[in-house]
């Protein structure tokens, strides 16, 4: 072979083998890159599995009232701090059984907020994470709530763009994590809206969609797909885990998380 085919057919090789390798550390088309949150990867450990999951029969925290503001202390403005208030009433004996039913709240959205939650469950057979339901709110890694209607930091009721549900969670970076640093980890909370936006009670597909949408939150997807036929998008798509949803599941539990819940 003459030396300067040598030399092109080298120099062709080298780059082709470096853009594959470049490739093979690309997300797929079909990942949507909100999953990350503004700090990197949040996802749980497998040390971690199976995550407890304790679905409330209707407990609002809406109740717990700042006695400076004077507004409930579960308000979207406050959102960082619902791990807090959920493990301060867990921890404090008969406190959360004190808690009253949300308004608007029957028991078929009980069952409807499991159903949601249950569709991750095809991903225990592919080894991404694990998870169960439990009746012991001393025993849980993610809680549900519940809401009439969510407020802002104001008292003032919050409608616009179909919100249904919020998720809150505190994460530790992973370095922190290895190095068996104490830290203070809080449940993840979850407050699903019993009521649409006319007072109804929330119609049961749009509670199972809701439900499932937040789980993925709690699992780890952080922002919202841009793609409305999503669940992950803020239109819930069409209920259920789209293929986007599924390869952005899958993409994140390979990855090594910057920070875990």
């Amino acid at each position: 072979m003459p030396t300067l085919v040598r030399i092109v057919l080298s120099f062709y090789l080298v780059v082709i083998g470096a853009a594959e390798a470049s490739a093979a550390h690309l997300p797929p088309q079909s990942v949507y890159p909100q999953f990350r949150s503004s700090s990197g990867t949040i996802r749980w450990l497998a040390e971690q599995m199976p995550l407890k999951v304790y679905v409330s029969h209707g407990k609002t925290l809406d109740k717990l009232i700042d006695e400076e503001s004077g507004v409930p202390i579960c308000n979207v403005g406050n959102l960082g701090h619902w791990p807090d208030l959920a493990a301060s009433l867990i921890e404090s004996q008969g406190e959360l059984e004190n808690q009253p039913i949300a308004e608007g709240f029957c028991p078929e959205h009980y069952d409807a907020a499991v159903q949601g939650i249950g569709i991750w469950k095809r991903f225990e057979k592919e080894g991404l994470f694990s998870f169960q339901f439990t009746d012991d709110p001393s025993d849980a890694d993610i809680y549900v709530f519940w809401v009439n209607h969510f407020v802002g930091n104001n008292g003032m009721a919050l409608f616009a763009n179909d919100i249904r549900g919020y998720t809150s969670k505190r994460s530790f970076w992973l370095r922190d994590v290895q190095s068996g640093k104490r830290l203070p980890f809080k449940p993840v909370v979850i407050v699903l809206r019993t009521t649409d936006a006319v007072g109804r009670p929330m119609a049961l597909t749009k509670m199972r969609a809701s439900a499932a949408h937040e789980f993925g939150h709690a699992l780890g997807i952080e922002g919202h797909s841009r793609d409305p036929h999503d669940l992950m998008s803020v239109y819930y798509g069409n209920g259920t885990i789209s293929n986007n949803d599924a390869a952005t599941i899958r993409y994140l539990y390979k990855l090594v998380p910057d920070l875990v819940p």
